[in-house]
């Protein structure tokens, strides 16, 4: 989205989070990241789900397996890597955003971003601690990144190839 569509987006969502009292809050703030995340999601999981064969799930039903066990044992497992790859990607695309946290939270739940923007003050840049809390920021989504390469890989590449 881009940075004009985001203010020109950010004044009605400002206004509605006043007056249902979610200004500053850990509810509001994770609201406004799922929505913003939500198109992608959907578009990610659409694909993994559409890529299953449907003759596994006619085996299942075949078997007697109903709708619970057919969601359970067979689409979850086959899905894995998707959803995976999906709630990996909304985590770090949650973690990196700085817009809508920076102009929706003060100090209760004011997230790393902006703890990170405090350092930015009217007598200069400290860059020794922004340097600091920036390099803190990114060692979690690096490590989990590292150990869920595989996955994050199989899950993305999962519908690119027919």
């Amino acid at each position: 989205m881009s940075l004009v569509r985001r203010v020109g987006v950010l004044y009605p969502i400002y206004l509605l989070f006043i007056q249902f009292g979610l200004l500053d809050t850990r509810l509001g703030l994770s609201l406004v990241l799922m929505l913003i995340n939500l198109p992608i999601i959907v578009w990610m999981l659409y694909t993994y789900f559409k890529e299953i064969p449907g003759e596994i799930l006619e085996a299942a039903r075949m078997d007697g397996a109903g709708l619970r066990e057919e969601i359970l044992y067979v689409l979850t497992p086959m899905a894995l890597p998707g959803i995976a790859s999906t709630v990996l990607l909304n985590f770090i695309l949650a973690w990196n955003e700085a817009f809508w946290t920076l102009n929706l939270t003060a100090a209760q739940a004011g997230p790393l971003t902006a703890f990170i923007a405090s350092y930015s003050s009217p007598e200069g840049l400290f860059f020794a601690k922004l340097s600091a809390a920036s390099t803190m920021a990114i060692a979690p989504i690096l490590i989990l990144g590292w150990f869920s390469q595989k996955q994050l890989v199989r899950g993305l590449t999962f519908g690119a190839v027919k």
